[in-house]
């Protein structure tokens, strides 16, 4: 036996203590089985990782560079050409080391099948008795849309879409392509306090100048309209370039601008007939479920643009000297009480002149005679203007002969006319008021009559409002505050501006629209 004593006997492992044991196993073998498919994820990536690098290097390295080949070999008209369109990757790397991020190909029929159209010349503006403006400027904008547009000038075309942003007259209108140009051509509008003819040129040459910016997707038609400014109940006259929108092709914008031209250029000759040709045109009637009122009267321009309506446009144009007047025909039995009223007027007046020793009726003919002689006086003095290079004076109603910028326009003629008062004068000299025999037939309506009344015909005539665009040319001394208040209403309510043209902003519109063609 050894004298070392015993080693002591291992303890006893108790049954808590071998659980523990058995469940700190298991939590190891979860850890490490859960981890398994996150390092073999790893694994994978790191593998194609390496395999895609491995064949970029092989690919850049070896193979071949892509280049631009043009063959030498002339193509027929006839034959088939391919027109190859590489677009190179941006970035910081070099052009030469990278491959296209695509290769299109664009197959025509024809060697002039991608070429521009042909550009219609513009006319001289100096057509007429009196000179005019220098020929509009040229040039070829491309579109940025999906195709490619030609314009004239400045144009911004947006594509074969035809949809475009249009400036005119300091207004701009997005996305049109039906366009329609109503434009006032009456006597009013060639007033010496507008401006006369020089100043009717400069609106003569920017709708021109507009039209020839159109691209060919576009289509466009321009309306000339005249009226009688003292008979609310005339109808209007309307002459129409073509029956419905036409599209703006080379061929059809020469054919417009030679249509255009001659508009209000020569003395003697304006108003909607002035145009080259005539095709008369007038609102069609409405069916009665649209619920028009067929007693009521729009301004002049307003029944001209029922017109432009017809034929479906997307923008219209407005120019007008005139606000114009809202009014409503009257019935006939009100029609009959003015015809009697009207008839003791005259009798009144008659009255009237036998207390001063004078005839009714005498007056009135001497009234209607200095009316005839002036007429005639104030035609030779514009025939003689016309000689001497001088322009002529556009009067609306010889009545108004005696208007202060009538009266300026003759001094700077160096001439002086009056009417004459013989037979229609009193005691102390004034001119005595003569009475109208004509019957007025119509009583005024308000201006809300009319934005409901250009609703309905709106909503009879086309699927989708078009935008107004309104345009007033008055005189530098004309302060018109209720037709700008009502066409400002009228322009917004319908998606459009409005805008107040002077001779001065005529002018300054003009020198902008030159000084960018050149």
């Amino acid at each position: 036996m050894s004298d070392l004593p015993d080693s002591p006997a291992p303890a006893e492992e108790t049954p808590a203590e071998h659980i523990a044991a058995v469940q700190k196993k298991k939590n190891l073998y979860r850890r490490i089985t859960s981890s398994m498919p996150l390092v073999v994820t790893v694994i994978v990536h790191v593998l194609l990782i390496g395999g895609a690098a491995a064949i970029v290097v092989q690919q850049s390295g070896g193979g071949k560079k892509k280049t631009f080949e043009a063959s030498n070999q002339s193509e027929s008209v006839n034959k088939q050409v391919e027109h190859r369109l590489q677009v190179a990757r941006r970035g910081g790397a070099s052009s030469a080391s990278q491959s296209p991020v695509s290769a299109n190909r664009i197959f025509s029929t024809s060697e002039t099948a991608l070429q521009m159209p042909a550009m219609p010349d513009l006319p001289s503006m100096g057509a007429g008795g009196f000179g005019g403006f220098g020929g509009m400027g040229s040039g070829v904008g491309l579109g940025a849309g999906s195709g490619m547009s030609t314009s004239l000038g400045g144009g911004t075309g947006l594509g074969g879409r035809g949809f475009m942003s249009l400036s005119f007259l300091g207004s701009t209108s997005q996305n049109a392509s039906n366009i329609v140009f109503v434009v006032d051509t009456s006597a009013e509008i060639m007033e010496p306090r507008k401006g006369g003819f020089r100043a009717f040129a400069i609106i003569r040459e920017e709708i021109m100048r507009l039209v020839g910016r159109l691209p060919p997707s576009a289509k466009f038609n321009v309306m000339l309209f005249g009226y009688d400014s003292g008979n609310e109940d005339a109808s209007v006259t309307l002459n129409s370039f073509k029956r419905e929108l036409s599209p703006a092709t080379s061929e059809v914008k020469k054919e417009f601008f030679a249509w255009m031209s001659p508009v209000n250029a020569t003395f003697g000759r304006f108003g909607p007939s002035s145009a080259a040709s005539r095709l008369a045109v007038r609102a069609k009637p409405l069916p009665e479920s649209a619920g028009v009122d067929p007693l009521f009267l729009p301004p002049f321009w307003g029944r001209a643009v029922q017109v432009a309506l017809e034929q479906q446009p997307d923008t219209i144009y407005v120019i007008t000297a005139s606000g114009g007047r809202t009014s409503r025909r009257v019935s006939e039995d009100d029609l009959e009480k003015r015809r009697a009223e009207q008839k003791k007027e005259l009798e009144d007046f008659d009255q009237e002149m036998k207390k001063i020793g004078l005839e009714g009726s005498a007056v009135r003919a001497a009234r209607d005679r200095a009316h005839t002689k002036a007429s005639g006086e104030l035609a030779a003095l514009n025939r003689k203007f016309l000689a001497e290079k001088k322009e002529p004076i556009v009067v609306r109603w010889i009545g108004e002969l005696e208007r202060p910028d009538i009266q300026a326009a003759l001094r700077k003629n160096g001439a002086s006319l009056r009417l004459d008062g013989t037979g229609w004068t009193d005691k102390d000299g004034k001119r005595i008021s003569v009475p109208y025999t004509r019957v007025i037939s119509y009583e005024q309506a308000t201006w809300n009559d009319f934005y409901a009344h250009y609703a309905r015909v709106q909503r009879a005539l086309v699927p989708e409002r078009p935008t107004l665009n309104l345009f007033l040319f008055v005189g530098p001394d004309e302060k018109p505050a209720a037709a700008i208040t009502n066409l400002t209403a009228a322009a917004k309510r319908n998606g459009g501006s409005f805008q107040l043209l002077t001779t001065k902003r005529l002018e300054e519109i003009k020198a902008k629209e030159d000084a960018a063609a050149k």
